[in-house]
C-alpha cells in the first residue's frame, strides 16, 4: 500500500515538474524551446564585425579623379573585376547613403596610370556601391612586394573618413591579413570570356 502512494506522489510530482518547464521532453528539439530561445537558432549571431583599417594612401594617390563607375579602359588586357558591396556604421548594420568612393590601383601590368585605373562611385539610398575594373597584378620584389590590393578613400558629406585597401584571396591565411579586408571573388566565365565578381562590405569606423 505504501509502495502505492509513493508511486502515485511520483507521477505528481513528474507532471507538475513538467508543467512548470523544469524538466523538458528532448531539450534538444527546437520546438521545445521557448519563444526566445527558438529566435536565437533561427537568427544567430552574425560574427565578428571589423571595422575598415586605416592605412596610408601611398604616392599614387590624384585628387579631383572623376566620377564614374567603370575605371578601366575599354581596350586592356586584364581579368574584367566588378566590385560591389555596402558602406555600413561600425554597428555592421546601418548603411550609410551618398558616401564617396575615391579608389585607384595598379593596372593588370602591375602600373599605376593617372587617367585610368582611378575614379569615384557614390552609394545609392541602401549604402551599395558598384564599379568596374580588372585585376591588378602585384608589384615589387623580395620583401618590397606588394600583393593585388585595390586603394580607396571614403568621403562622407566630403569629410574624408578613413584610406584603406581591399585584398584578394590570394592572401587569405598571410599573417598581416585578416579576413575581414580581403574581397568574396567569384570568377565565371560569360560569353567566352571571364569575368570576376567580388563583394566587400566597407565598415567605417
Amino acid at each position: 500500500m505504501q509502495r502505492k502512494y509513493l508511486l502515485v506522489l511520483i507521477g505528481l510530482l513528474l507532471l507538475i515538474a513538467f508543467s512548470t518547464g523544469y524538466i523538458r521532453i528532448n531539450p534538444n528539439r527546437s520546438e521545445n524551446l521557448t519563444t526566445q530561445e527558438n529566435q536565437q537558432i533561427i537568427q544567430p549571431q552574425t560574427g565578428n564585425c571589423t571595422p575598415t583599417f586605416a592605412d596610408g594612401g601611398g604616392p599614387y594617390y590624384k585628387l579631383n579623379s572623376p566620377f564614374r563607375n567603370k575605371i578601366s579602359p575599354e581596350v586592356n588586357n586584364g581579368e574584367k573585376l566588378i566590385v560591389s558591396g555596402k558602406f555600413l556604421r561600425n554597428d555592421c548594420k546601418t548603411t550609410v547613403s551618398n558616401a564617396v568612393l575615391d579608389i585607384w590601383q595598379a593596372n593588370e601590368s602591375g602600373n599605376y596610370e593617372d587617367q585610368f585605373y582611378r575614379g569615384k562611385v557614390r552609394s545609392d539610398n541602401e549604402g551599395n556601391y558598384l564599379f568596374e575594373t580588372v585585376i591588378p597584378k602585384g608589384y615589387g620584389e623580395g620583401t618590397g612586394y606588394r600583393p593585388p590590393h585595390i586603394h580607396f578613400k571614403v568621403f562622407v558629406e566630403d569629410r574624408e573618413i578613413i584610406t584603406s585597401q581591399m585584398f584578394f584571396p590570394q592572401v587569405k591565411g598571410t599573417p598581416g591579413f585578416n579576413d575581414a579586408y580581403i574581397m568574396n571573388l567569384e570568377r565565371k566565365t560569360e560569353s567566352g570570356s571571364i569575368v570576376n565578381y567580388g563583394s566587400h562590405n566597407i565598415i567605417l569606423p
